[in-house]
């Protein structure tokens, strides 16, 4: 009997099954790879936020430094202070505290990263720096005095909380009701100070954070 050569179509199919083979591990590769840089991205933002919230805690801490010298005995606050303890006595209009507005000539901005506030030609201030937070974080903050100049509060400079008492209702610091109609007339009792807080840490987190106080 004779013996038939085996057919070509059998070889044929050989290497199209190789072929499928291949596309099946190289898929299988990237979508390896995929999962991976999956998790790791997962993982950094996780680890953003964990950095982030630790720079807000910190900000806490240093905000209630500020108070604790807002309210400590004797202390002058109708003027600027003069020993670096970050205290104006008046809130600039145009306050940019981040750096991040236009307008640069007009501005008023704080020196955060003690570099005369990157050279610009605005007005800059200078912080205190924070001795209140964790290992790892750097908090500065500055406080404001909610008023249009220094000296003596008045009824006429200063941002007022409402009483029952008779006083200037366009100065007062609060209102209820449509169409700017307050609840009632205002005199001086206490004064409202702005603290804004940054706070620098760990992958170049940076948080900013603002409180008004009354006393």
């Amino acid at each position: 009997m004779m013996k038939h050569p085996p057919c070509a179509s059998q070889g044929r199919q050989k290497g199209a099954s190789l072929i499928f083979a291949m596309i099946t591990l190289v898929s299988m590769m990237l979508a390896a790879i995929a999962l991976v840089r999956s998790v790791d991205s997962g993982s950094r933002i996780l680890g953003n936020i964990g950095f982030q919230q630790d720079a807000t805690a910190a900000a806490e801490r240093a905000t209630r430094e500020a108070t604790t010298w807002l309210t400590a005995a004797n202390r002058d606050l109708t003027a600027n202070s003069a020993s670096g303890d970050g205290f104006f006595a008046t809130a600039p209009v145009n306050l940019d505290v981040t750096g991040q507005l236009g307008s640069p000539a007009t501005r008023t901005l704080v020196n955060w990263g003690n570099n005369n506030c990157g050279g610009s030609s605005a007005a800059c201030l200078t912080p205190h720096n924070s001795g209140a937070v964790s290992t790892g974080n750097t908090a500065q903050y500055v406080i404001f005095r909610l008023c249009q100049s220094a000296g003596a509060i008045g009824t006429s400079n200063c941002a007022q909380p409402l009483t029952s008492s008779s006083g200037d209702p366009s100065h007062n610091g609060s209102c209820s009701g449509g169409g700017g109609n307050c609840a009632g007339t205002g005199s001086i009792s206490g004064q409202y100070f702005r603290i804004v807080v940054r706070v620098t840490g760990s992958r170049d987190t940076t948080s900013f954070t603002e409180t008004i106080v009354q006393y």
